[in-house]
């Protein structure tokens, strides 16, 4: 099963989700009749607007079998009247959440990987050339040709 990660700066929107695409069922029991299906997704909407999101292709009421997208969903914020957020009241759970206890493990984890027994100098040895992207946009054209090589696109938050 694969998964794609993408991340970066001054992108057109300030999103951090899980988006779970279900595969389409074998046999469609609506035929050619139900036009164009998008795929059932579940939404896991971690920031800033926690919630959880299900969308899916439904028939719409009456004769005919006219199908058309719908979600469900739910929002902490509009739910409880405030936004979910780990950390901001408790000072000590606030305290390993910061930018620089990041940036610390990050180079910890490099550190040990350059250190590695295995790593032969790979680490240390290789350079990598990541491919630059206007600001306001989704990202690299390499990001989108790499996911059309598997058959997959990109999702738009």
């Amino acid at each position: 099963m694969p998964f794609y990660i993408r991340t970066g700066k001054r992108l057109p929107k300030r999103v951090s989700e899980i988006a779970i695409e279900f595969n389409p069922a074998p046999l469609s029991v609506f035929g050619r009749n139900g036009g164009e299906m998008s795929p059932n997704l579940l939404i896991l909407r971690i920031q800033p607007e926690e919630g959880i999101s299900l969308k899916f292709v439904s028939k719409q009421p009456g004769a005919g079998m006219k199908l058309r997208p719908v979600s469900m969903d739910f929002n902490y914020g509009s739910s409880f009247g405030e936004r979910f957020s780990i950390g901001l009241r408790d000072p000590a759970a606030r305290r390993h959440t910061g930018r620089r206890h990041a940036v610390l493990a990050a180079g910890h984890g490099r550190s040990q990987l350059e250190r590695c027994p295995a790593d032969h100098g790979y680490w240390s040895a290789t350079t990598f050339q990541l491919p630059n992207y206007p600001a306001g946009t989704w990202g690299p054209a390499d990001a989108d040709t790499m996911l059309a090589r598997r058959g997959h696109t990109w999702r738009k938050p």
